[in-house]
């Protein structure tokens, strides 16, 4: 499925800030899209991570080549600390020559540090937002120097991925697996491809304690007079950006179903990050 190199260069080696420094030229391979526009407008929250004004109002839009801001809310949001804590688990990942596939990638930049690392061969990005491919992908390269000889992307619903049955290593989801209104078949479909010695990490996902838990309830109590006890009726889904919210024991139910046993790290008091593989492995 790998495509022949685009011309189009892309420099990395840039640390902060504007371009200040530049490094050997990296060939980015053109996208591969999977999808048609009328199938990417069926996905229920496509038009708001394809709205390219809606876009450049987050520190996410690094078009302009300034990082600074994005850099500083990678920061803030602890997901940086998050992407460290995760490495350790690719790290001594015992397979040499690892494929890894990052789902919902977003602008790239999980993409290009998961590119550095020594035993990646591959990273595969499965992205809806077309902007975030075509643009913001090589300014994340850039920002975080990452290897774009290594990038794969594709334009295309994490439902369907287009690659063969027991193919890739580790699936790689940041702030991505809480956006599966389906979150079974999101998992049966990560199943399918991966190998038997797989494994599947989440990072960015929300963390509800008992305390917060606890806020919402009152908060429901005194703004709208009623008590509500119901998790999901406290938590609804956001039809705007497609967020759904999970409990902890959410996550080892739906991995449990599937047959992986999980492991759980925290970031912080509201952000987890959770490992997981078949159970035996």
């Amino acid at each position: 499925m790998i495509k022949s190199l685009d011309r189009k260069i892309i420099l990395t080696g840039i640390s902060h800030g504007k371009c200040k420094k530049k490094r050997e030229a990296v060939r980015m391979r053109k996208i591969e899209k999977w999808i048609s526009d009328e199938e990417l407008e069926s996905i229920y929250s496509s038009s708001y991570w394809n709205n390219v004004e809606e876009e450049k109002k987050k520190g996410w839009w690094i078009a302009d080549g300034n990082f600074k801001k994005c850099l500083e809310l990678l920061k803030q949001s602890r997901l940086l600390e998050a992407y460290k804590k995760s490495e350790k688990f690719l790290l001594s990942f015992p397979a040499k020559s690892i494929i890894v596939v990052d789902l919902a990638a977003g602008i790239g930049w999980t993409t290009a540090l998961l590119s550095k690392l020594p035993g990646v061969m591959e990273v595969r990005a499965v992205e809806i937002s077309k902007h975030r491919l075509e643009s913001l992908f090589e300014h994340s390269i850039k920002m975080l120097s990452g290897e774009g000889n290594k990038i794969f992307r594709y334009l295309g619903s994490f439902y369907d991925l287009k690659f063969e049955n027991n193919s890739v290593d580790v699936i790689y989801m940041s702030q991505a697996f809480h956006h599966a209104a389906q979150p079974l078949k999101l998992l049966s479909e990560c199943d399918r491809v991966l190998k038997a010695n797989g494994i599947i990490i989440l990072i960015g996902e929300q963390y509800f304690g008992i305390k917060t838990i606890f806020k919402k309830i009152l908060s429901n109590l005194f703004r709208k007079g009623k008590l509500t006890i119901n998790f999901y009726k406290m938590f609804p889904p956001d039809p705007i950006l497609g967020d759904h919210y999970y409990r902890c024991r959410d996550y080892y139910s739906m991995f449990g179903t599937m047959g992986y046993s999980v492991k759980r790290e925290y970031v912080g008091n509201e952000k987890v990050i959770y490992v997981a593989g078949k159970t035996g492995r």
